[in-house]
């Protein structure tokens, strides 16, 4: 099953989208992939009496429905019953599901026939006549697509007379099987749950275990199925270890869960299910042995030609073997050929990696600090010897800032991943208030390139630039080089530039050495050009001579500093509002009156150092009481935008969500989604410039196409999750995806009219 096209179309779809039937039937109806039915274990019924039904599915070859916890993806199948006045149903009773593979994710499910059973109590008094049982039944059944299914199915059952005994029914053998896969809830099997980091540990002993009347000598099938989604990561591998005094099973909680404090499911021991329900204590588990783990997939598996004997098959280590089982010839195969596929990619994407830094040096948002840059090389005297070494020392230096921000960002995305977090490249810029302190940092670096203040050469300078910095012919400190590219590529992280998207992902699936390897490399890519004009300052000869316009260029280019703090501004209102916007305005404008009284009262001819410290730190009090509720902020998680959105009109951009293309893709319609971020420039750029055109509108609208956007300006774990699906870790993503195929089209990073209009028109390749 590719899992491209499956994911897409299981995760949230809405069963409820299939045409319903006003008028329940008897026997069984074909719906689509699966024949459903509604069964009795007994062929009549009588007053007072308890009778079992159940939802019988028969699946054709290859499909499946779900269990009442679906994994990865899907949704568990539902039935809402309905008989005489006053009769009383139980809930659905779920036998033993079979874990199935999705690419590298897994559901829960079933296969074949399967039956969900439920009881009937039924009233002292029954109308004359036959009884009638009607069910509405929902369901979601997928292979390389998955479809939402209803029907409403009826049972007619005949009357027994006074004292007759109620005779089984033809599907009275499906019950005693379906049966002999269902847990028993009122014998439980006490256990402990000990949780460490990411995995979690469910011990029990072994006279527990005999109690449940299954044999503890030597354990070959164990397989947990947790009750509540979301705990734990179904395709995980599982391992059963003896103790000391009884087994423990470990467990991998999923990224995102909390750590619980209890935990309950089904745990299928030598082909019996057991109702398991474990209490969190303190401390570590019990040391073991390990005996046995589940199996992992060596590639995508078909869920067709998995055996239906038993929910897994695992591997069962031999006595005196290594913790670790030996693999099989063919997995070592497989595995020899993805390690030097991956080598291949790692070394590919490094490349890639390298002309996609050189490429952000192009992006709007790298501009003006690279031309500030660019501006402090001419400073110096590309003639002079200590001028050429200025320059080679301040092109390494610059370089140096580049990569420790790439380092830093990158080891730093690395390990709130591997803390559970959801997190992609500009990361940073989904808090609220880093975006208010960039906007604030771009104001205070205008100002400065204005003349209002001078700091110094500190990080504002970027490379001492300015009048006062004439005397030093040597050309640009280190300090202010250094801190140049700190600010070049802090603020090259809303940007992606081409090749930049294919690199990045890369980092999903690799080490940490690999994963910062690329980094490192778009860190290069971005500071290579500064390197080679320090060592080759010979190219600057195109520059006119230093003068007086070089002071006018300085207090140019404070002005794409302000409209880089305006763009900042409008990205906080889509994050926080308009309050924080408001507050946003008002800590600039404190931040220009702190830097006005600095630059009139630190220095000659008014020096008063006192009076220009005390006025800095009342405006720094009255800035931190501004932004501190838009700091806040940064912490409430993000609205779901598909649930908090209006409804839209036809034709326009909707909020993404998995049901909405799942739903589009049902109803045969294609499919545009667009992830982007207020804070990517690219994203921003790509929206005026192409997907706002009218051609590409018509477009759109003449091809029927549900045009979705995913917003990532906050931080939406749902978004992330998507993206790296698709081998990504940031924005944008442009997809294109059609009813029927397996795979969507990535369009390119940066898009243009007429590459929109071929994959609209030509559809996936």
């Amino acid at each position: 099953m590719r899992l491209a096209g499956c994911l897409a179309l299981c995760l949230g779809l809405l069963p409820s989208m299939a045409p319903a039937q006003t008028q329940a039937r008897t026997g069984a109806q074909r719906v689509d992939a699966v024949t459903v039915e509604l069964i009795a274990d007994r062929a009549s019924v009588g007053p007072s009496g308890q009778i079992e039904l159940a939802l019988r599915l028969a699946h054709e070859p290859g499909w499946h429905t779900y269990w009442r916890n679906s994994g990865d993806s899907g949704l568990p199948t539902t039935v809402e019953p309905s008989g005489p006045a006053q009769t009383l149903f139980g809930p659905l009773r779920w036998p033993a599901p079979k874990r199935m593979w999705v690419g590298p994710l897994a559901n829960y499910g079933y296969e074949g026939e399967v039956a969900l059973p439920f009881q009937a109590q039924l009233p002292a008094a029954l109308p004359a006549g036959t009884v009638r049982f009607e069910a509405f039944a929902q369901w979601l059944v997928c292979r390389e697509v998955c479809v939402p299914g209803e029907a409403r199915v009826a049972l007619e059952l005949p009357q027994s007379a006074p004292g007759e005994r109620l005779r089984p029914s033809a599907q009275a053998a499906l019950f005693q099987a379906m049966s002999a896969r269902i847990p028993d809830p009122a014998r439980p099997l006490a256990a402990t749950l000990f949780v460490q980091a990411r995995t979690a540990s469910l011990t029990f002993d072994a006279a527990a275990l005999s109690g449940a009347g299954v044999s503890t000598q030597a354990l070959q099938a164990v397989e947990f199925f947790p009750y509540v989604p979301g705990e734990m990561t179904p395709a995980a591998q599982q391992s059963l270890l003896r103790t000391q005094s009884g087994w423990r099973i470990d467990l991998q909680l999923a990224e995102d869960a909390k750590p619980p404090a209890r935990m309950q499911g089904l745990l299928w021991v030598e082909d019996r299910p057991i109702e398991l329900q474990a209490q969190v204590a303190a401390g570590a588990p019990p040391d073991g042995r390990l005996v046995f783990t589940t199996p992992q997939p060596v590639a995508s598996v078909s869920t067709s030609a998995s055996d239906g004997a038993a929910p897994g098959s695992g591997r069962l280590l031999q006595a005196g073997s290594a913790n670790t089982p030996a693999a099989p010839a063919d997995r070592v195969s497989a595995q020899s050929a993805t390690s030097a596929t991956s080598a291949s990619g790692w070394l590919a994407s490094l490349a890639l990696g390298l002309i996609g830094g050189m490429l952000l040096n192009l992006m709007p948002c790298v501009f003006p600090v690279i031309g500030l840059k660019v501006l402090s090389f001419a400073q110096a005297s590309p003639d002079a010897f200590e001028g050429r070494r200025a320059m080679r020392h301040g092109g390494f230096a610059f370089a140096g800032g580049v990569l420790v921000s790439f380092w830093l960002l990158g080891g730093l995305m690395l390990a709130l991943r591997a803390a559970g977090d959801a997190i992609g490249w500009g990361f940073q810029l989904q808090s609220p208030g880093f975006v208010a302190a960039m906007a604030l940092l771009f104001v205070l670096i205008g100002l400065n390139f204005s003349g209002v203040f001078e700091i110094g050469l500190g990080l504002t300078r970027l490379g001492n630039v300015g009048a006062n910095d004439r005397a030093q012919q040597g050309g640009p400190s280190l300090t202010g080089s250094f801190g140049a590219g700190v600010l070049a590529a802090a603020v090259a992280t809303p940007c992606t530039a081409p090749f930049m998207g294919s690199a990045l992902g890369l980092t999903l699936s690799q080490p940490p050495a690999q994963a910062m390897a690329v980094f490192t490399a778009i860190g290069l890519g971005m500071a290579l050009p500064y390197a080679l004009l320090g060592l080759f300052p010979a190219w600057l000869r195109v520059l006119p001579r230093p003068g007086r316009w070089m002071e006018t260029l300085r207090q140019v280019l404070a002005f794409p500093m302000y409209a880089s703090a305006v763009w900042l501004t409008w990205v906080l209102a889509q994050q926080a509002g308009a309050d924080a916007m408001l507050r946003l305005l008002l800590a600039a404008v404190l931040l220009a009156a702190a830097a006005w009284a600095w630059g009139r009262f630190s220095g000659p001819p008014r020096a008063r150092p006192g009076l220009a410290l005390s006025l800095v730190i009342a405006c720094a009090i009255g800035m931190i009481g501004l932004l501190e509720p838009v700091a806040r902020a940064a912490q409430e998680p993000a609205q779901d935008s598909a649930a908090a959105a209006p409804t839209v009109a036809a034709g326009d951009w909707e909020p993404w969500s998995e049901s909405r293309v799942a739903a589009a893709l049902a109803a045969g319609k294609p499919v545009f989604i667009d992830f982007t971020a207020a804070w990517c420039v690219t994203c921003q750029a790509n929206k005026r410039m192409v997907l706002e055109r009218t051609a590409v509108i018509q477009a759109f609208e003449q091809a029927g196409f549900v045009r979705l956007r995913a917003d990532w300006t906050r931080r939406d774990a749902r978004i992330a999750a998507e993206l790296a699906r698709h081998g990504r870790n940031g924005v944008p993503l442009y997809l294109v995806m059609r009813p029927g195929q397996q795979e969507a089209r990535v369009l390119p990073e940066v898009l243009t009219v007429a590459g929109v209009l071929e994959a609209l028109t030509v559809g996936t390749r």
